[in-house]
């Protein structure tokens, strides 16, 4: 039977039961137990993988792949990591999607006789990693479970396991799942947990399968029953820290929150003790973001390479503690919409950036301080060695210096931190008394244990050092008792301690010597004394050494009962350090302070992109000002290619959400609204795995802008409608601008090549023209990068081709078809029969005759536009464009 398992666990058949040593028959009873996960086995200073497992180590981690009794018919595939070095291979493992168990030896393996016991003693899956090695000090590294009750009723959970961060979310109604995936492309998690129907959903596959960079982790569907989660909830914390979250009537938000901890337990071998009370948010708090958005702002890491550098993240952070850094990018992606919480930020801010001294000071003493988040977790684990604690006892020595900077500051936001910042004496007297100041990395070495802290340590240790002096003291006992000057006393891990004696004076050896090795040119012996000596100083040194590790783990017990504290203290210098971080931009980069109010114009004067002015670039930054208000929130920019349109919007965006997260901005002057949310519709790519082209990709954005955006959204798009003809593209263009002009009315930046959508300032109230200003010299053009009012005459594509660098002869035939069209154009103004313009429907031009109007304007004048969805007005312009180039039309016409 045992033989019958082993073959089912690893898939090998063949293997005759005289194979199946103890040690194998172990490890196919805990690998039956993780069927699903690779199982590293320790063996000794070892982890070893057998069967499929050493396969997959072999081919993934480069691995040598060896055998196990391989003098047997059938040899064990074997590949095996040292411990040592396991993070590394571990964190390779992780990042090609594999749960990984951990199954370490529970005994010593000298006291042992025969079976060493081994256990799971932790498993780890990308979701739920701790080791250091295996985070990026600067991002949480999230695991979040998402459940559906109807179509547009969903719940969310999100904890970050290395930091016990824990948040839950309900979100319902139309707009949901648009919601729901922009906080998902926010939090960016390592894993996801759901149910199998769950995951075959149609409203959540792109969540699940679109998304490869999180795992996803199907569990049992009773995870996420109401009354199961309600209990765990309530098993985990006291009900005084989660009234709020249990009977606040978000039940989604209780399930999910409920399978996140019931998934973890099934996982962690040890307490939970560090999460923190579930907190419940909701998206609308905050200004809403989506992926395409945060992908072309690029506000956490550039759109082409994914890296921090280039990216808005890159030029504001200036933190100087990992925790600092994860909570900037936090409120980078979730600027503020609650105008009293912004100016809370801006105030602090603004004294920082005027007082110098104070905020380098600040981030002087910041610069010291450890990650408390992630070291609460580990010492949650047990992960955590004297040297941590080391670091925790210099951080908390810290903050009574960083309390004392900020009591005369005029911030409110400033002094409440400096009031809650707690103080920990007690902790410190404890770290202090109980550890030496440098004490070794491995916590079996001894030595941890300060002098004086414990009276039996103390003890031991003195056995410990004196035992030189005594075997001193015995050698040269015995030199004078035998008369054989060259005996001295030796050890080694082998023997132990032994009496050497040479060749030339083994006549001289008493007769209590009794022999324990014989070498070319001398004898080893032992005596009873010696052997009692050595006894008491192994033993001695033994017991020294499980002495202090036990009373490092009591130590580590105690600092675990400060858990909340230290997580509460971590806030607050995460805050300071993103204050402090905002307050050096500001100086370093010459921002101001901006003014906010809901009924605020949006006026910049000067405004400059954040991150581009920074880069080292050969042409100075022009700065530009833009100017909107409640009365005119339009303003459409032409202009050539390459002139700076994309530029200038994406600045507006930045220094709206800059203002919003609490910090000055990049800008002589700014009086800005507050933003509900930005949309950023710059550019557009094929999305082949979805079977869309660039111009599909760009119409859902669009569709999607239509259907959410409001009064208090802020529309930056790009060039709608170029990914089809010209007067497809120009009809969507107009379509899309008056659609927001009538029904929408959001403050809106619309870039386009389309000059004669610049009549619209004349025919809509509230649309306002500008264009870059450019300069011709000869063949060539200058752009100025300003933007100036009024409307561009021309587009330079030609002349932008040559400063691209195309061949002269493709130049020069370029320009004559350019001329050539310009000519044609001109004669279609005097005879527009050819072609129908999109702003010439139903001019003087058409006939009032019914009998003789074509179909197509008789389908576009009984159009309700204002009964129509954003998709149903697309799809009529679609069905007109087919009849406009129908056989029929062209006989009509």
């Amino acid at each position: 039977m045992k033989h019958l398992c082993l073959q089912l666990i690893t898939g090998e058949v063949g293997s005759p039961l005289s194979n199946s040593s103890p040690m194998m028959e172990q490890y196919a009873r805990i690998k039956d137990e993780h069927r699903d996960k690779i199982l590293l086995f320790q063996v000794g200073d070892f982890y070893e993988l057998f069967y499929e497992d050493a396969r997959i180590a072999s081919r993934d981690l480069d691995l040598i792949l060896t055998t196990r009794d391989s003098d047997k018919e059938n040899p064990v595939p074997l590949a095996g990591v040292p411990m040592h070095a396991v993070d590394n291979y571990l964190h390779r493992l992780l990042e090609k999607g594999y749960k990984v168990a951990i199954c370490d030896q529970v005994e010593d393996a000298s006291q042992v006789k025969g079976l060493v016991k081994r256990e799971v003693t932790r498993i780890v899956t990308p979701g739920t990693v701790t080791d250091e090695a295996m985070l990026q000090e600067t991002r949480n590294n999230y695991l979040i479970s998402l459940l559906k009750d109807s179509d547009n009723y969903y719940g969310m959970a999100v904890v970050d396991v290395s930091t016990g961060s824990f948040w839950a979310t309900e979100i319902s109604g139309e707009n949901a799942i648009n919601l729901i995936k922009a906080e998902w492309q926010r939090i960016t998690p390592a894993e996801a947990i759901c149910t199998s129907w769950m995951r075959e959903d149609k409203v959540l596959y792109e969540c699940f399968n679109l998304w490869d960079q999180a795992m996803v982790e199907e569990v049992p569907e009773e995870y996420f029953f109401q009354e199961n989660a309600l209990q765990t909830i309530k098993d985990q914390w006291d009900s005084k820290d989660i009234d709020e979250f249990l009977f606040g009537k978000y039940p989604l938000a209780v399930a999910a929150s409920g399978a996140l901890i019931m998934y973890l337990k099934s996982l962690q071998k040890s307490r939970l003790d560090h999460l923190q009370p579930v907190e419940l948010y909701f998206p609308g708090e905050y200004m809403v973001l989506d992926g395409i958005t945060r992908r072309n702002l690029e506000l956490t890491q550039t759109m082409r390479e994914g890296k921090k550098k280039g990216s808005l993240l890159g030029v504001m952070d200036h933190t100087s503690t990992s925790m600092g850094g994860r909570l900037l990018k936090r409120w980078i992606e979730q600027p503020l919409k609650d105008i009293n919480h912004i100016n809370r930020r801006i105030e602090a801010v603004q004294e920082l950036s005027d007082n110098v001294s104070l905020k380098d000071d600040l981030k002087s003493s910041l610069k010291n301080i450890f990650d408390l988040e992630r070291l609460c977790s580990r010492i949650n684990y047990g992960n955590v060695n004297a040297r941590d604690l080391i670091a925790l006892k210099k951080t908390l020595n810290l903050l009574p210096q960083i309390k004392s900077l900020i009591p005369k500051a005029q911030s409110d936001h400033l002094r409440e931190i400096s009031q809650q910042l707690p103080t920990f004496e007690t902790l410190i007297t404890l770290l202090e008394s109980a550890l030496v100041e440098e004490p070794p990395l491995n916590l079996r070495d001894g030595g941890i244990i300060k002098d004086g802290y414990n009276e039996e340590v103390d003890r031991l240790r003195k056995v410990c050092r004196e035992s030189k002096d005594w075997l001193l003291e015995m050698e040269k006992q015995e030199k004078e008792r035998t008369g054989i000057k060259s005996l001295k006393i030796s050890y080694n891990r082998v023997y132990g301690y032994y009496l050497e004696v040479t060749k030339n004076n083994i006549h001289l050896v008493p007769q209590d010597y009794h022999r324990k090795q014989t070498l070319v040119n001398a004898e080893r012996y032992i005596t009873e004394k010696l052997k009692e000596l050595e006894d008491e100083i192994t033993g001695a040194t033994e017991k020294l050494v499980n002495l202090e590790y036990r009373i490092f783990e009591e130590v580590r017990e105690e600092v675990l009962a400060y858990t909340s504290q230290l997580q509460f203290c971590a806030q607050l210098l995460a805050k300071l350090d993103c204050l402090q971080s905002l307050g050096e931009v500001a100086i370093i980069n010459r921002y101001s302070r901006p003014h906010i109010s809901p009924e605020n114009p949006l006026h910049i004067a000067q405004c400059r992109h954040p991150v581009i002015e920074n880069m080292n670039l050969e042409e100075r930054f022009v700065p530009n000002d833009a100017y909107l208000d409640h009365s005119q929130k339009m303003l459409i920019i032409t202009g050539p290619n390459m002139a700076g349109k994309s530029t200038y919007c994406r600045s507006v965006a930045l220094v709206g959400l800059l203002a919003q997260i609490g910090s000055f901005v990049p800008a002589n002057n700014a009086t800005l609204p507050v933003f509900d949310r930005i949309f950023a519709r710059v550019g557009a790519s094929d999305d082949l795995s979805a079977g869309q082209s660039t111009f599909m990709v760009e119409m859902n954005e669009t569709a999607t802008i239509l259907k959410e955006a409001t009064p208090q959204t802020l529309v930056v798009l790009d060039e709608i409608g170029r990914g089809t003809s010209t007067f497809d593209g120009m009809s969507i263009a107009r379509s899309v601008l008056e659609y927001i002009n009538h029904h929408l009315n959001s403050w809106t930046l619309f870039s386009t090549h389309y000059h004669e959508l610049t009549a619209l300032e004349d025919e809509l109230q509230g649309i306002k023209n500008c264009t870059m200003a450019v300069r011709e010299k000869g063949n060539s053009v200058i752009f100025l990068r300003k933007v100036i009012p009024g409307k561009a005459d021309k587009s330079y594509g030609v002349n932008v081709a040559r400063l691209a660098g195309l061949p002269p002869e493709v130049i020069e035939r370029a320009e004559t078809i350019l001329k050539e069209a310009e000519s044609q154009s001109k004669q279609q103004d005097k005879n527009p029969i050819k072609q129908i313009s999109f702003f010439e429907l139903g001019s003087e031009n058409q006939t009032d005759d019914d009998n003789n109007t074509p179909k197509v304007i008789e389908d576009l004048k009984s159009l309700q536009p204002d009964l129509m969805s954003p998709l149903e007005a697309l799809e009529e312009l679609y069905r007109l464009q087919s009849l406009l180039n129908s056989e029929e039309f062209k006989k009509e016409s």
